[in-house]
């Protein structure tokens, strides 16, 4: 097996890497937004404070 330069620590490509950044992002940012709506939800329903 020949040795790969290109690749990191994880074994992926910068460009694998980037993608998978994106694809991770972008499931941060859905659950942030389904978490404060979830949060406003049950505040208007029942208020903490």
């Amino acid at each position: 097996m020949a040795d790969r330069t290109d690749l990191s620590f994880t074994g992926l490509t910068d460009e694998q890497a980037q993608e998978l950044h994106s694809v991770y992002m972008s499931g941060l940012w859905l659950f942030s937004i389904v978490a404060v709506l979830a949060h406003i939800a049950v505040f208007i329903w029942r208020p903490w404070f």
